[in-house]
């Protein structure tokens, strides 16, 4: 992990966050630090204060640095979650790096996967026993996915067996993004599937963000790491599998 993912992962987890105490925590300079976060105000992604820097709330986290942030759990959670999938299905993919994951483990023969995800589409075209649909429509920036008008036209005249969703923040009501732009058609998404499962690693759990998208009784399972305090994972309403990294 880059020590900027990290920065912004803690700020997000921890709060304000002094220089100083930053530089000690990297073992770096207080001036490498402070380019560090010059380089990330630059992208919106944390603001700085007097003396140090507090997260921007709300923010889209780029791409890039989501794939640096826990990767021996979302690889540990993708394969959990690609190994119940069943010769023949059809599994959509919604966006995000967990959902990533599950596309890299995915083995089963004759699938046909549907995501709006660009890096998913590039994962799934390598694999010669699937078949995708790519959901078109307008890029979103940052993130690699598509949405839009035409994502949920396209959408509307599709059915799945499999849903799988990421998500910006899992409570005990449901999933959450920081933003609203794919709301609709996440919903959408899991209209159109037989059952719907959720993959987010257990940093995720109990964060803020916005924007419900989805409620809990949508979900079969979630799958999550054993990071995850078992007692907490008991506490909602549908099972929620640990995997060992």
């Amino acid at each position: 992990m880059s020590r900027q993912a990290e920065i912004v992962e803690i700020l997000k987890d921890e709060g304000f966050q002094s220089v100083n105490s930053l530089a000690e925590r990297f073992s770096v300079t207080a001036s490498t630090v402070r380019r560090d976060l010059e380089r990330l105000e630059a992208m919106d992604l944390v603001q700085r204060t007097h003396g140090g820097a507090i997260p921007v709330k709300q923010s889209e986290t780029p791409h890039q640095f989501k794939e640096e942030l826990h990767l021996a759990e979302k690889s540990a959670i993708g394969k959990a979650m690609a190994e119940r999938i069943l010769d023949g299905q059809t599994v959509l993919l919604d966006g995000g790096t967990t959902t990533l994951e599950v596309a890299r483990h995915l083995t089963k023969r004759r699938l046909t996967v549907v995501t709006n995800d660009l890096r998913i589409a590039m994962e799934i075209a390598q694999k010669r026993s699937a078949h995708l649909v790519f959901i078109g429509g307008e890029l979103l920036p940052d993130i690699y996915t598509m949405w839009g008008p035409a994502s949920v036209l396209q959408l509307s005249n599709l059915r799945v067996d499999v849903a799988i969703f990421g998500a910006d923040t899992v409570n005990h009501d449901g999933l959450y993004n920081t933003s609203s732009y794919e709301v609709e058609l996440k919903r959408l998404m899991r209209s159109i599937a037989k059952e719907a499962f959720f993959v987010a690693d257990s940093s995720k759990f109990g964060r803020e963000a916005l924007f419900r998208v989805l409620e809990m009784d949508d979900f079969t399972a979630g799958i999550t790491d054993d990071l995850l305090d078992p007692l907490r994972a008991s506490q909602f309403p549908i099972p929620i599998i640990q995997v060992s990294t």
